[in-house]
């Protein structure tokens, strides 16, 4: 039990189940995907092998600092200078094998999304901008709007209005839940030297642009209201309106409850469920 808790611990598992739920909900809002069971499951397979080893590589170049802040602490017992070899040749075994599935039996389109999805977490977000700017999760954000593209890519071997808009869905509500669960961990971002944005500028300028980003987000989920190129099926829109005023809510509760904690906490919790409800939705429309 302890190795696969270990094992879920060190591939993110929970960021895993998301980009493979971001990937159904692209597949699923292609015209007729219901009858491509094998492609769907390919891409799972593909989606889930390259995330798993993105995060791997993620915390192996980390091994500095994820030692020094406690939420990422218990990671240096599993990846460290004495198993730091053979976690590399285990996830390079994954990406490779990830790449070689979608590659061959899907097709090179979405080969290349995956690969950009691998790349932008590994080397824009982990190597290039983590250490560097408050802007990175904002800009490496982008990492989680590629298995949209793939989705869709896997029966289409193209790109829609529709992939689009999914893709920069989870990049536009990415800020608003990172930044909340970095307000928690704000002492272990400083230890650690991460400029994280509650880390440079504090709790209640990021509580700011948690607002902003969120209002920003809200108003993007909407335009399939006001266009008909973008098919996310007919329940998106109420949904999106629902859980639109509550992700509202949440993120503006910590200003009113004087920045606690336990309220950014409330709204990092919520924002999954934003996220997931929606994708959800999607998902279901098409079944």
């Amino acid at each position: 039990m302890s190795t696969i808790k270990n094992f879920m611990k060190i591939t993110k598992m929970e960021i895993t189940i998301l980009i493979d739920i971001v990937a159904i909900a692209a597949f699923m809002a292609v015209p007729g995907s219901t009858k491509y069971p094998l492609i769907l499951a390919l891409v799972v397979v593909s989606g889930t092998l390259a995330s798993m080893s993105a995060s791997l590589f993620n915390n192996i170049y980390d091994m500095d600092i994820d030692i020094k802040m406690n939420r990422t602490k218990s990671r240096s017992k599993i990846v460290n200078l004495n198993s730091r070899n053979k976690m590399i040749v285990f996830a390079s075994t994954m990406i490779i094998v990830s790449l070689l599935v979608s590659s061959i039996l899907i097709n090179l389109l979405t080969m290349l999304f995956i690969l950009g999805g691998f790349l932008s977490y590994v080397v824009l977000y982990t190597i290039i901008l983590k250490r560097r700017t408050s802007w990175n999760i904002v800009i490496g954000g982008i990492a989680g709007s590629f298995p949209a593209l793939a989705g869709w890519a896997a029966l289409t071997n193209s790109v829609s209005a529709t992939s689009l808009f999914i893709a920069f869905l989870v990049f536009m509500w990415t800020p608003t839940h990172f930044w909340n669960l970095s307000i928690d961990n704000v002492d272990d971002y400083k230890n650690g030297n991460v400029p994280m944005l509650p880390a440079t500028v504090g709790v209640q300028k990021t509580e700011f642009w948690i607002i902003v980003n969120t209002v920003i987000l809200i108003a993007y989920s909407l335009i399939p209201l006001f266009t008909g190129i973008i098919h996310l099926g007919k329940i998106y829109v109420p949904f999106a309106i629902i859980m639109d005023a509550i992700l509202l809510y949440y993120m503006t509760k910590p200003m009113i409850k004087n920045y606690d904690k336990k309220a950014f906490r409330s709204a990092f919790g919520f924002s999954n469920m934003y996220m997931l409800v929606l994708l959800i939705v999607i998902i279901v429309s098409f079944t």
